[in-house]
């Protein structure tokens, strides 16, 4: 009977102190989740935050929250729209399977500032399933992001996004397969996005070849030159 009373009131101590313990860890996350919520950020990493979050909402299908990211005048320019942001937002280009994975993967930003506006720059590789000649496969696409961010109402907000296309691959979802490509049918295709032309076309839809390419180094330097000359000005 004496070890029980003693190995009780051992258990209640034990308790005592776990729920001591838990109410300390409680009270710690709590400083935290508050100090956290009232940390404002420099501008650099408010501008970098934004563009991350432009992609990450993007890949995810999260519309309402990337329509945030944008001024209501933004202009976007891509491979399959130019317009504002209600050309871009919610919607996609012919090739894509909406049934077939997609992902994006997104390196280091690079951000110029001047005062309330910035230039960034950001290299992206996306990965989407596609349909070539009846066999999935998979389409990746390497490019670099240029964004054109302002402050106004002292929030930060894209103001422009263009897309530089730097190359491409095409390869099918299970290797061995064949997709049984003509090379007459890429012929004239430009470098820097030949296979995102391909499988656009395939499908019915259209693609200039006239986009902005690192296969044609002068005519990307000229736009350099005008976010430069914009951020400058």
């Amino acid at each position: 009977m004496k070890k029980m009373k003693m190995s009780g009131k051992l258990g209640a101590l034990i308790l005592m102190i776990l729920f001591a313990n838990a109410a300390l860890a409680q009270s710690k996350q709590n400083k935290m989740s508050n100090k956290v919520k009232n940390t404002s950020m420099t501008d650099y990493e408010a501008i970098n935050n934004l563009i991350v979050s432009e992609r990450i909402y993007r890949a995810s299908h999260r519309n309402e929250e990337l329509a945030k990211c944008y001024a209501d005048d933004a202009k976007i320019n891509t491979s399959w729209q130019s317009g504002g942001v209600n050309s871009f937002i919610g919607k996609g280009s012919d090739e894509v399977v909406a049934e077939l994975p997609m992902v994006n993967r997104c390196g280091g930003a690079l951000i110029y500032q001047n005062d309330n506006k910035s230039f960034v720059e950001y290299p992206t590789t996306t990965t989407r399933g596609v349909y070539v000649n009846d066999v999935e496969a998979t389409l990746t696409s390497y490019m670099r992001l240029l964004y054109r961010v302002e402050k106004r109402n002292g929030e930060w907000k894209i103001t422009a996004m263009t897309s530089i296309n730097e190359s491409d691959a095409l390869t099918p979802a299970i290797p061995g397969q064949d997709l049984k490509i003509n090379p007459a049918d890429v012929k004239g295709l430009r470098l820097s996005y030949r296979w995102l032309s391909y499988t656009r076309q395939i499908v019915g839809g259209t693609i200039s070849q006239d986009l902005p390419g690192t296969d044609r180094p002068t005519e990307v330097k000229k736009i350099y030159d005008e976010e430069l000359g914009w951020l400058n000005k």
